[in-house]
């Protein structure tokens, strides 16, 4: 096999390797560095103090409510968002993606989850629409005639589809996002520092492997079995001061 034939072969890899590091990096306006997933308020409480316990907070989010609620919902909106052609001249059958949105309205127990959820997905939208992406410009005119909620998990499918990521790609995407928000919010409540904060990270990749190496749940079988983190979210509602939104 010459050199051109490997090249040509490894183009389409490389081309959803850069883009995942350019939509996953921190640097990427995803406004996600506005909340802290319910580890302000774990602080606040003294529940959540140093390195070890924000490991074991981490561990929690996406072994205990990633991997069974939004990871669902993502592999879901992809597989829907295959299903709707925005480039056949008619307006795309968005149907399924909104059933699927407002499960995830329905799964977000407390107020600020769901309206973080519903921001951030906008917010994702309104980006990949400034950058041409027509799938993102048409369901955020679904979003903005209020015919669906806009939740970051469906966003996210939706997205990843349209980039041409496979569904894989998107959920380890979403995953590690979800913890590097969580890791900066450490930082910025002054419990660890950057390199605390990488080492976390590296631990973490593991054990968002192991979740990424079984199946996902279906719709009919999406189970949260952190309730900790939405007594905490709840708790985080009703305080006066707080340096993030959830």
């Amino acid at each position: 096999m010459d050199r051109a034939t490997i090249a040509g072969d490894a183009a389409p890899q490389a081309s959803s390797l850069l883009a995942i590091l350019q939509f996953a990096d921190s640097f990427f306006p995803s406004g996600a560095s506005a909340f802290s997933w319910g580890l302000e308020s774990m602080n606040h409480d003294g529940l959540v103090k140093g390195a070890d316990q924000v490991l074991a907070l981490l561990t929690a989010i996406i072994e205990e409510r990633w991997a069974g609620v939004d990871r669902g919902l993502m592999r879901a909106a992809h597989q829907a968002s295959a299903r709707c052609d925005v480039n056949d001249g008619e307006a795309p059958d968005f149907n399924e993606l909104i059933r699927i949105d407002e499960l995830c309205e329905c799964m977000t127990l407390n107020q600020e989850g769901r309206a973080a959820s519903r921001r951030l997905g906008v917010t994702q939208l309104k980006v990949h629409a400034g950058l041409g992406l027509p799938m993102a410009q048409a369901y955020l005119s679904e979003v903005q005639a209020q015919c669906a909620p806009g939740h970051l998990p469906v966003v996210h499918g939706l997205i990843c589809q349209a980039l041409g990521l496979s569904a894989l790609e998107g959920e380890a995407m979403s995953a590690f996002g979800q913890c590097t928000a969580v890791v900066g919010a450490a930082i910025r409540l002054g419990m660890l520092g950057h390199v605390d904060g990488q080492r976390i990270l590296m631990q973490m990749r593991r054990r968002i492997a192991a979740v990424l190496g079984t199946d996902p749940p279906e719709l009919d079988d999406l189970w949260n079995g952190a309730p900790a983190l939405e007594l905490a979210a709840m708790r985080h509602e009703t305080r006066s001061a707080r340096l993030f939104a959830n």
